[in-house]
């Protein structure tokens, strides 16, 4: 038997708004902070932080909000693995193995749509990988 577990905190991410009118030369320019975006609201996957306090900011002005203000959703992830040697000879023996790869089938959820002009701004959509589970063979000589 063999396995490893995986806890882990979310991913710090900014919030992005447009250049408008391409002024600042910059193509990552960042939303004005008009709120707290942590209280106000109800967290799902339909909304992981406030989008109310973030705003697009006029053409040729940086946005307030600062670099990874908020976090991810984290990771609940257990790998598992079952192996069984069968010996041949002295030196030849044939392993059998099943591996499982997120065992539990936990969502692993990806972080949210973080660009104030995105039409699903602060919802997640997507995920990792379900489950996914794997037979091998090894003949070792």
């Amino acid at each position: 038997m063999n396995g490893i577990v995986t806890f882990q905190r979310g991913f710090p991410y900014s919030i992005y708004a447009q250049d408008k009118g391409g002024t600042l030369d910059d193509f990552n320019n960042r939303a004005h902070l008009v709120g707290n975006p942590n209280s106000g609201f109800h967290q799902s996957i339909a909304e992981w932080f406030n989008t109310a306090a973030f705003a697009q900011p006029d053409a040729g002005v940086i946005g307030t909000s600062g670099r990874n203000i908020l976090r991810g959703p984290g990771i609940n992830n257990w790998d598992m693995s079952l192996f069984k040697n069968f010996e041949f000879r002295e030196k030849m023996r044939l392993q059998l193995r099943l591996e499982s790869f997120n065992a539990f089938n936990h969502t692993q959820w990806d972080g949210p749509h973080h660009n104030t002009s995105d039409p699903q701004f602060g919802q997640i959509t997507s995920t990792h990988d379900a489950r996914i589970n794997q037979v091998g063979v090894k003949f070792l000589f």
